[in-house]
């Protein structure tokens, strides 16, 4: 009785043969019944068949062993692939009839095996096998008393010029030998070796597709491969990401579709550079965005070469450099800030000296028309003057305590007299936006230890915020103070202005973002109030509705904390 065919291994694992079924099926032909040439090539070709494609190694033995099975039902059959000495896998193998257990994991080729396939001169690399000099049988016979008569032959399988396994046929050696069985066998073993090679090929080449995708999709580097038609052969995730364009819609696209009509000549001109076998030095594009805006992107061009050498396209390795010109932007316009400071400082020095007289002069006159009995409409003018010259020179006060470096000494200051000063400073901000100042303080509060310049610097930040987000029709910035906790002041700034967008909310405090239209603001401020106000050992935080209010809240530490 024929043993049952084991389970399917899995991958990677020895086969346990299964013994033939096809004996109890199929009645052994007779030497008359020999299976013809034309037999023999219509059944390999069906094993061919049947592991074109990404077939296993497993499934490719079996198919060829199926197929002589067929063609030779009263032959036993092997083929085994063994595995290179450097990888600890099992011997991949399938067979009509079971293995002896002392040879499962050994594959052996005889030399006579190498002469029959015609590979004695050429003194093949043998993978994973080991050389005999006779053939040893190792398929279990149908009968115990059938071993001993038991004999058979072999032939390689090749790949790549290395013998990597064997196709066995064990026989009856009291029964005459099928004549065209060798043949069959030498036919088997190519179309294997060949199957072998395609499968291996074909996974190699996945693998490589997979891993060069998966390098594409992770690397955070802005990648092109471009075809000499210009169309977009490959496209890196980080591409889209900067551009903000999806990936499927680019491949196929022409690349000059990229680029703003200004610099497609340029982009043209370096293309075909490359496709000439010229050396194309990197050069920096803009390139406009999906979703508005544009990316700043410095690429360095290669040719790909196909197999004969040719340049079949281009490949284009970029380095996003948005946020370093956007940088290099704040950074001049920083410095223009700088500049403008100290002309201020200097504008301020020159305003005060006249001022200085106006005001002094303005006292005499007032006192002198007083005490000659002017005209009450006269003294209303002349206290006029007085007030808008203390108010001028109050403001530019202001703006020197504002701009003059600070030597971050602190000291006891009131944190209600800081936020007047503040106050002032941006009072013509708020008449131009026509926004009313409400002020709230505690009165009593405890002082803080602070450098009154950087709490200037702070409140005239967040004020300043204020008044700007005010609609077309003004609006009510409320400033209040008020104790805190165990010794501490809480100052709050709020406004019922535009708001700010809770996906903006939390990037409000890094360096150089900005809620405002381009141009109107370096986005520095809030990341330098909040650096200021944690080196005073305070907090801020800002609660925001889109629309309706923004509310900055900051708690220092008094002198009593």
């Amino acid at each position: 009785m024929d043993d049952p065919a084991p389970k399917k291994p899995a991958r990677g694992r020895s086969l346990q043969p299964r013994v033939s079924s096809v004996k109890s099926i199929v009645t052994p032909r007779r030497r008359s019944e020999e299976p013809t040439t034309a037999e023999i090539f219509e059944a390999l070709n069906q094993a061919q068949r049947e592991t074109r494609g990404f077939a296993t190694d497993e499934k490719v033995l079996r198919a060829y062993v199926h197929a002589l099975e067929k063609l030779y039902p009263t032959i036993r059959f092997a083929i085994r692939l063994a595995p290179p000495a450097t990888e600890r896998t099992a011997v991949v193998q399938a067979a009509t009839h079971r293995i002896v257990t002392e040879v499962l994991n050994t594959v052996t080729i005889t030399e006579a095996g190498l002469v029959r396939a015609g590979l004695w001169q050429a003194a093949p690399t043998l993978v994973g096998l080991t050389l005999g000099r006779t053939y040893q049988p190792i398929l279990e016979a149908a009968a115990p008393t059938d071993a001993s008569f038991s004999d058979g032959f072999d032939a390689p399988l090749v790949r790549a010029g290395e013998v990597i396994g064997v196709v066995v046929a064990e026989f009856d050696s009291r029964e005459p030998l099928p004549e065209g069985l060798e043949n069959a066998v030498l036919i088997a073993a190519s179309q294997a070796s060949a199957a072998l090679e395609s499968g291996s090929l074909r996974r190699e080449a996945t693998h490589l597709r997979d891993y060069l995708e998966k390098l594409l999709e992770h690397a955070n580097i802005p990648v092109l491969v471009v075809g000499r038609d210009r169309g977009i052969r490959v496209v890196s995730s980080a591409f889209g990401r900067i551009t903000g364009m999806e990936r499927d819609g680019l491949v196929g696209k022409d690349v000059l579709q990229l680029a703003p009509q200004s610099e497609r000549v340029r982009v043209l001109s370096a293309f075909v550079s490359v496709l000439r076998g010229r050396n194309v030095p990197p050069f920096e594009l803009q390139l406009p965005k999906a979703n508005g805006g544009s990316a700043r992107l410095l690429f360095k061009l290669a040719p790909i070469l196909d197999s004969e050498g040719r340049v079949a396209g281009v490949i284009a390795i970029g380095q996003d450099r948005t946020e370093v010109r956007e940088l290099e932007g704040q950074v001049i316009h920083a410095e223009k800030l700088a500049t403008l400071g100290q002309l201020a400082a200097g504008i301020v020095h020159e305003i005060n000296n006249p001022l200085t007289s106006i005001s002094v002069y303005g006292e005499y006159l007032l006192g002198k028309l007083t005490r000659s009995g002017a005209e009450p409409s006269d003294l209303k003018r002349v206290e006029r003057i007085l007030r808008s010259s203390d108010r001028i020179m109050s403001f530019t006060r202001n703006l020197l305590t504002y701009a003059r470096p600070s030597k971050k000494e602190a000291r006891e200051v009131s944190v209600n007299e800081i936020l007047d000063e503040a106050v002032d400073f941006c009072d013509y901000l708020a008449r131009e936006a026509n926004v009313t100042f409400v002020p709230d303080y505690a009165e009593g509060l405890a002082k803080l230890n602070a450098v009154p310049e950087q709490l200037h610097q702070v409140f005239v930040n967040l004020i300043t915020n204020a008044c700007n987000a005010a609609g077309e029709d003004g609006g009510v910035v409320s400033v209040r103070t008020r104790r805190y906790g165990n010794g501490q002041i809480q100052i709050v700034v709020e406004d019922n202005g535009i708001g700010i967008p809770e996906s903006d909310l939390e990037h409000v405090f890094e360096p150089f973002f900005s809620t405002r239209r381009k141009g109107e603001g370096t986005g520095l401020g809030l990341s330098i109030v909040k650096n200021i106000i944690e080196q005073h050992h305070g907090r801020i935080h800002i609660e925001s509705e889109a629309g309706e209010h923004t509310t900055v809240s900051i708690t220092l530490p008094s002198v009593e904390d």
